[in-house]
């Protein structure tokens, strides 16, 4: 149902919208008479005569910009989608008529000071401000707009919830209109809308030193930006958390307003010597508290201090959503089932070393590939699944799962080149099956760029530099990923990993401590039993070491110490193999 307008006086009601030509600077720098044709091109082909269909009217052009006005709400929304159409399409084919441009447009409804053909005040400011908050080909609209077409409408759209916006002094709610025609690209993909989210609200300083203040929104902003290099988790910018300010909120009230499944909320108090931490993560439908912490740190450097923290949150935080996501997706009838959700499923059946329930978290994947294709998360775990399953000798034919495994890795590093997943499992294929290490190691370095706080990135990239003799380092990458997962429903893969960095450290009592610790989380993983079979007998313990090498002939009664460093030892130095090879014999094997 459209707005009734009215006018009083100098003062109307009317829709405005504002069009801005994105990357205009850069634009005009490489050919600015080109750039000023193409503006006025765009004008005149599509401004002019759109505006006219849909009764609105040109109030000014400001260099890179237009500014409408509309009577109707309806009419206004419509003239932003059909523009954007006619752009999109004029910007392909041999006769493009307008080749690189992109425009963003904002609309609102708000009264307005009229001033003969040019109208001023507030809300002609904050549509300004709007189109700034969005990306290139796309369209926003104010709350109050939104609420007068979503009946007439119908539209699809993303809630943006509260936005900071530069010289306006109230935040404004703000929605995304996805475009019918859009790729994708500037909305969110289907997939990615399924995907956890999370806002994490303004610390509250409870000190009274002012300048703290100044540390506690820069640990809120660190935290945010680790979160957002987890492909699995949807972040929602500070921008938009910034309306709820510092103090006590209820996260139902979060979750309304952003739209988002997590709510982080704490406190930080400094005194002379420490920083006492306080945080708590809600789920936003019930308000329920999935887990809270409390930390002291001592701050001799704030700076140093401000990355502890950041680490410690996020070392909370993903493991607690995962496990909570888990289970939610444990609860849903299949029918019910998303990509996200059988991806999860898959996972859960993971942590159970068997075999039947590794093929069943197969069947899961595939479901999850078949029902999105572009979600890169399967994908990159099928390439996972792949050599754990070469790993526990599970495998009849294994160059087949090695083929399969090397293109579940590829097709997920396609999909999406900056997902830290999908390039550690691509560098760990690289390195544990391939033996290209060179690759592996670049595959591996940029998945913990793009991903800092992602653990397995971390994990996978020790078990690659303990392959090319680089096992000091594999410590250190190793136990940075435990910290970053401790309480991971694979954390006994982690202290395998760890237990195998230091078995090639040479530092054997810690081998054993680790592999231990393993085993006693996961008594059936294939790769613990090799590893405490190297370590007791590199450590002289010949009796336990042959307790895990006759668990290695049962599960494999063709196994040969030939064969391995043949086939499956992905160690690249002669002293290691060497090493692998005797304390293989020691354990009781041929």
């Amino acid at each position: 149902m459209d707005v009734a307008i009215a006018s009083h006086n100098a003062r109307q009601l009317l829709c405005v919208v504002f069009a801005d030509v994105a990357g205009y600077s850069a634009l005009t720098s490489r050919d600015e008479t080109g750039t000023h044709n193409l503006l006025r091109r765009f004008i005149d082909d599509v401004v002019e005569p759109e505006t006219a269909r849909f009764g609105g009217g040109i109030v000014r052009t400001l260099g890179d910009g237009i500014l409408l006005s509309f009577l109707s709400a309806s009419a206004a929304v419509e003239w932003s989608l059909s523009v954007q159409r006619r752009v999109v399409e004029g910007r392909t084919g041999k006769t493009a008529r307008f080749p690189g441009l992109s425009i963003r447009v904002a609309v609102h409804i708000c009264e307005v000071i009229r001033d003969g053909d040019d109208i001023y005040g507030d809300g002609v400011n904050i549509t300004k401000r709007l189109q700034e908050s969005i990306a290139p080909d796309g369209i926003i609209i104010s709350e109050d707009l939104y609420h007068a077409t979503r009946k007439s409408l119908k539209l699809e759209v993303r809630n943006l919830g509260f936005l900071t916006l530069k010289n306006i002094g109230d935040p404004i709610r703000a929605y995304e209109v996805l475009r019918p025609d859009s790729d994708g690209e500037g909305g969110l993909k289907r997939t990615q809308q399924e995907l956890p989210s999370i806002a994490v609200l303004p610390m509250q300083n409870l000190g009274v030193d002012e300048e703290f203040k100044y540390f506690a929104d820069g640990v809120v902003e660190d935290i945010i930006v680790s979160l957002s290099s987890l492909k699995e988790l949807l972040v929602i910018s500070r921008a938009s958390t910034l309306a709820f300010g510092p103090g006590t909120t209820d996260p139902r009230e979060v979750g309304r307003i952003l739209d988002v499944r997590y709510a982080l909320m704490g406190t930080l108090r400094r005194s002379a010597t420490k920083i006492r931490l306080s945080v708590s993560l809600a789920d936003t439908s019930t308000g329920e508290v999935i887990f809270s912490d409390r930390s002291e740190f001592n701050h001799s450097d704030l700076f140093e201090t401000q990355d502890r923290i950041v680490e410690h949150i996020v070392s909370l935080i993903a493991p607690n959503v995962r496990a909570s996501e888990r289970v939610k997706a444990l609860r849903k009838p299949p029918d019910n089932f998303t990509a996200y959700d059988l991806t999860l499923k898959a996972l859960h059946m993971m942590t159970d070393l068997s075999k039947d329930s590794y093929d069943e978290a197969f069947r899961y994947l595939k479901a999850a590939m078949e029902l999105d294709p572009e979600f890169a998360m399967p994908v990159a775990y099928a390439a996972r699944w792949h050599c754990v399953y070469i790993g526990q000798g599970w495998d009849d034919v294994r160059e087949r799962y090695v083929s399969a495994a090397r293109e579940y890795a590829s097709r997920a590093v396609n999909l999406d080149r900056q997902n830290a997943l999908a390039l550690a499992a691509c560098g760990h294929v690289k390195s544990y099956l391939e033996r290209d290490y060179d690759t592996a190691l670049i595959f591996l370095d940029r998945a913990r760029e793009m991903g800092p706080s992602q653990s397995v990135a971390w994990i996978l990239s020790s078990g690659t530099l303990c392959y090319v003799g680089r096992a000091r380092e594999a410590v250190e990458h190793a136990m940075h990923g435990l910290r970053l997962s401790p309480n991971d429903p694979d954390a006994f893969q982690y202290y395998d990993f760890i237990c195998l960095a230091h078995y090639l450290s040479r530092d054997f009592d810690n081998a054993i401590k680790w592999g231990e610790r393993s085993f006693a989380e996961k008594s059936d993983y294939t790769s613990n039993w090799r590893q405490m079979a190297l370590s007791n007998a590199a450590a002289g313990r010949i009796e336990r070491a042959r307790f895990f090498g006759k668990k290695m002939i049962e599960r494999q009664p063709d196994f040969t110490i030939d064969g391995y460093l043949r086939d499956y030892c992905p160690f690249r130095e002669t002293a290691d193999r060497e090493m692998v090879a005797d304390h293989l014999k020691l354990a009781g094997l041929n």
